[in-house]
Parts: structure tokens; sequence; C-alpha cells
């Protein structure tokens, strides 16, 4: 079996990827830089957003932080290891991402910490790439679009093993090359949160971009048509809910949400309020205070599109906790006035971006739905003892 030399970062200070845990949607693997960020794989078009944000919008985005090159290495063992050299950030040339920006570590990152130790991919001798313990069993049982409960979320760490096989083919044939990717590093949104309950959320009627093939386009039109994205402007991609009396989270896809209903839509959000013992509906008020700030701030934004864009909400499963986060992520496709390759662009977008406005609106109304009828049983409840 092919085996790669040592990694040409081993001979400098360098730093270890690891699996990102609570990547609950998306296509392309995420990994953990350090406890306050995260890497994506780079698209040219999402970087060129990031560097061109307008500062409006800053306050509903991850920090971007830079980005990376990391070197894929496979030892005499097969162990997996993605290594990385520490970069400075885009924004400060005298700033280093270094442990004085890492935050204190809560009790749920030590655990992922400690996770983290047992997480290990591995080549066999046959080519195969998998988890090297029980992980691997986790993996293998993941049924797409079914309800499971699990301390680690399935869907990320499948996404973390296709990207090891990917770049594993690369080696195939050529025990001296190098094989990398390069990411962008971002601001590590679940870092304060013991532990994240997390939304992820496709926004808009279209998520196709002017510049997609006919079959892309086609795609993405046949999965908005087919879903509450053609109703709602909104549906589901993803969703974590920890559980307070298993210490488990339950995991929700992709591709469940394609299939929820209008109605099933909304029992889905009920239910990312249900820790098992209580609906945290203490959370709703600040959460639909915050989409209505960012509904203002991208009514303001004319010339821009947010295709294919997804909302990320999130909220401390703790239960003393009223931490609530809310986040626009994913702009690959997205389109601005000054967007390269889209010369014609504010020609053809006038105004904001109304798909996703109307989104926010129908996800606005849910919420208010959500906090008003179930606050009923309670208060009745109350009146009776």
């Amino acid at each position: 079996m092919v085996r790669m030399n040592a990694c040409e970062y081993n001979q400098q200070p360098s730093i270890q990827l690891s699996p990102f845990f609570h990547q609950v949607g998306g296509h392309s693997s995420m990994f953990q830089y350090d406890k306050d960020t995260v890497c994506k794989v780079l698209e040219s078009s999402e970087l060129d957003f990031y560097q061109s944000m307008p500062d409006s919008l800053k306050n509903f985005t991850p920090e971007f932080r830079g980005t990376i090159t990391a070197q894929y290495c496979e030892d005499e063992s097969g162990n997996i290891k993605l290594v990385a050299q520490p970069q400075k950030t885009c924004t400060d040339d005298d700033h280093l991402l270094n442990d004085d920006h890492i935050p204190a570590t809560t009790d749920q990152q030590s655990t992922d910490n400690n996770s983290k130790k047992s997480v290990q991919l591995r080549c066999s001798e046959d080519g195969r790439i998998d988890y090297s313990n029980s992980l691997g069993t986790d993996v293998g049982n993941y049924e797409q679009g079914k309800i499971i409960m699990s301390k680690i979320n399935p869907w990320s760490l499948q996404l973390c093993k296709k990207q090891a096989e990917k770049l594993h083919r690369q080696l195939i044939g050529d025990e001296n090359v190098t094989v990398s990717q390069k990411y962008i590093l971002l601001e590590n949104i679940t870092a304060r949160f013991h532990y994240p309950c997390i939304l992820d959320l496709k926004m808009g009627k279209r998520q196709y971009a002017d510049i997609d093939s006919d079959k892309k386009r086609q795609s993405k039109i046949q999965k908005c048509e087919s879903s509450t994205s053609s109703t709602l402007g909104v549906r589901l991609c993803g969703m974590q809910v920890y559980q307070v009396d298993s210490g488990r989270y339950i995991f929700t896809d992709k591709y469940r949400g394609r299939m929820l209903t209008i109605d099933g839509f909304r029992s889905t959000l009920v239910e990312f309020f249900d820790n098992g013992r209580t609906k945290r509906l203490d959370v709703l008020p600040e959460i639909i205070e915050r989409l209505s700030s960012l509904y203002e701030t991208i009514n303001f934004l004319s010339e821009y599109r947010f295709y294919s864009g997804s909302l990320l909400i999130v909220y401390d499963g703790l239960p003393q906790s009223n931490l609530v986060d809310v986040r626009m992520i994913d702009f690959a496709h997205s389109i601005y006035a000054s967007t390269p390759n889209e010369t014609s662009a504010s020609n053809k977008h006038v105004g904001p971006d109304k798909g996703y406005l109307f989104g926010l609106e129908r996800l606005i109304d849910v919420f208010k739905e959500i906090l008003n009828k179930e606050k009923k049983p309670l208060a009745t409840k109350n009146i009776d003892n």
C-alpha cells in the first residue's frame, strides 16, 4: 500500500486539524483549527465575499480569520492526519491565531477534546478508510433521513471520512506526491456554548446562482419546488438538540428536511426546543429579536443575493443558560454588485434579496406561533396549580 513520507510541516511549528463535531449540514467537511476557529474548504467566490463583506453583515456572520493550507499525511500504521502551519489573519498582519485568543474551555469542549483523542481515521492495508474504533460502526449505521440519538454527530464524521477518502485517492500511484487542501478560517460560533443546539436552515425561494450550469440549476429548482423552500422560503438542512436526561443529542439531516411539509417543518421547530424534559421557550424571544434585526439589515442591502445560503440558529442546551446566536453562513453562491465574473449582477438584481427576506418573515411567524401556542398550556397548568 502507498504510504506518504513524513509530513513537511512536521519540521516546523504546526497544528493538527481535528474533526468538527458540531457540523449539522453542508456537503463538505469542516475541521477544527483551535477551540475558537474552524476550517472550511476554500472556494474562491466565498473567500471574495468574506473579504469584501459590508460592515452591517459582520454581526450576523462568523468572523473571517484568514486561510491555511493543510497537508494530508498517512503514517506507517495508516493513521491519517491533516497538518497545517499557523497562519496570519487577513485583517491584521501583526496578529497570529494563537492560544492567547482561545476562550476558556467549556464543559462541552472538555468532553469534545476527550472525544477527539478517540477519533482517528485510518487507512487499512486494502486502501479502505474508516475510523479506528466504534465510531466507524456509528457512521456505518447512519441512515439518511432518519432521526437518531448519539453523543457525536454522525453527519460530521461521515463528511470527514469522505474528505479523507478524496485526499487519499490523490496519493495512489505516487508515494512522493504532496497532497494538500486549502481552507478558510472562520469563527467557531459554537465555542461559547456548553451543549450547542443547532438549527441549520437553507434560506430563500431560489437556490441557484446566475453562473450555475443548466443541470445544476434544474437540480436546485427541483429541490426547492418539492420542499418548504417554495412555500416558506426556508427548509431544514440539519439539526441537533441536546437531551438533558441522556446527555446525548438528537440529530436530523437535510434529507429529512427535504421531505417535510409545512406542518412537519413547524413540528420540527417545536422539537428543536425540546430537551426531553421541557421546552426551552425561554430562548425564543431573543431568537425572534435577532432574526428581526437581520431582516432589517438585509432589507437595506441593495444588489445582494444570498443564493444557497444558510442560517444557523444556536442556543445552549445547558438548562440554566439563555445564550443564543443567529448567523448567516455559506456564501459561495452569493452575488453582490462587484462580484467577480458577475459583471451584470447589479443590472439583474435590483433592491434587497426578497427571497431571503420572505424566508425570514415566514420563520419569524412560525417562531411567534410556537411561542404563543406552546405557552398557553403552561399558563393553564400554572392557574390550575
